[in-house]
């Protein structure tokens, strides 16, 4: 089968899946769509030497790639499109265009299958306009927003999925509920049930390709504990600054807060912590993972986060919310520690857990190792069940 993956942002996941896929045979070649104001990945990026709109030349995107990057994808077209997001562009159309020159390219490559994974903002939508509808798979990433009102254009997105009846592959329950809730709301052709699934996805294996560094030293036998990613309060970092308070006077931790946002919170009376408050390389992304004893994720909501398929490609626990996105990939008590009642005391009782526990934290290590080397959450298996899905839509075409 000769498939195209078309990907906005996501690589971390993307590119695993289509290395497996192509291990069975099938030829995968990768579009990886940046917008032009945020040429940045989280696997690779342009933020140094920003790229005009259209693809990208070969030699560029090796260099960005890097050479363990471009070992990891064992010979797989990977093809980095940057498109117009400025305001200017948009008033003149030229994402439009921009879409019409890609769909054109893609439509002559002459693909059995088109997947479309996440979205943009309009150019997935002029993209999607010009693609022959029945060769196309999408992935929903966030289906509704879970911090605010959904927005008309990403409800729009939506319904011209289900206008369409466009197979869709989802990552978590909770997202797929969350689509068949929007769709009740629907008054167009309903999407039948056979074009939906819900696909995990496996550890974010391209950060091991960044692994090469030598982990922070933790002074005076410190235990770090590590939080990153954006900065936004529904992370309840601040339930994990109160958590460390009532702690570090019976343990010696070293809080670290790492990530890009504007702070809510305030490190009042904290005796040791790191606030990184800015973007975060791949490389240093994999150094404070490697240098963590656990990773702390008190968030208030989330349908899914590929935080745990990142720190669990180290082995290392995660203390988490139990709340959607989280209890569907952290087995409470065997790779982490789901917590019920978000609140600091609850947060404390749980770190204490693992802090106080050597031989938990070490099973739980053991335990994550075997986790993800087989079943729903392993690359083999999360490639033959999406095969079969292109399969079953390739047959009714």
């Amino acid at each position: 089968m000769k498939l195209a993956i078309v990907s906005f942002y996501l690589m971390e996941s993307t590119i695993p899946l289509a290395k497996y896929l192509s291990l069975s045979g099938n030829q995968i070649d990768i579009y990886s769509l940046l917008p032009y104001g945020n040429q940045n990945t989280f696997v690779y990026n342009f933020l140094g030497n920003p790229q005009r709109n259209g693809f990208v030349d070969a030699i560029t995107a090796r260099t960005a790639i890097g050479e363990n990057l471009n070992s990891y994808l064992l010979g797989l077209k990977l093809k980095i499109f940057i498109y117009p997001d400025r305001w200017f562009q948009k008033l003149f159309l030229e994402d439009f265009i921009y879409a019409y020159k890609l769909a054109k390219y893609v439509k002559k490559e002459k693909y059995d299958m088109i997947h479309i994974i996440h979205f943009s903002k309009r150019f997935w939508l002029f993209f999607y306009l010009f693609l022959p509808k029945k060769k196309i798979i999408q992935t929903l990433h966030e289906v509704t927003s879970h911090e605010e009102k959904t927005s008309f254009l990403d409800a729009s997105r939506l319904k011209w999925l289900i206008k369409n009846s466009t197979p869709i592959i989802f990552h978590s329950n909770i997202s797929k509920m969350r689509f068949l809730e929007f769709r009740k709301t629907v008054t167009t052709k309903k999407i039948i049930e056979n074009n939906l699934t819900m696909i995990r996805f496996g550890l974010f294996e391209t950060y091991q390709c960044f692994s090469n560094q030598a982990s922070k030293p933790k002074p005076n036998g410190r235990i770090n504990i590590l939080n990153f990613g954006r900065i936004v309060p529904s992370k309840g970092i601040h339930f994990l600054i109160e958590a460390v308070k009532i702690l570090q006077d019976k343990y010696p931790i070293n809080l670290i807060i790492a990530g890009n946002g504007t702070p809510y919170f305030e490190f009042d009376n904290v005796k040791n912590y790191e606030f990184i408050n800015r973007f975060i390389s791949n490389e240093e992304i994999v150094s404070l993972i490697e240098s963590c004893d656990m990773v702390v994720l008190p968030y208030t909501s989330a349908s899914q986060s590929g935080v745990p398929m990142t720190v669990y490609n180290f082995n290392k626990p995660i203390i988490a919310s139990d709340i959607a996105g989280f209890k569907e990939v952290i087995d409470n008590l065997n790779t982490g520690i789901l917590v019920e009642d978000t609140n600091a005391l609850s947060l404390a009782s749980a770190i204490e857990i693992l802090l106080s526990n050597t031989e938990l934290r070490n099973k739980m290590s053991n335990n994550i190792k075997n986790k993800y080397s087989e079943g729903e959450f392993s690359w083999p298996f999360i490639a033959d069940k999406t095969l079969s899905f292109y399969q079953t839509h390739q047959v009714n075409n």
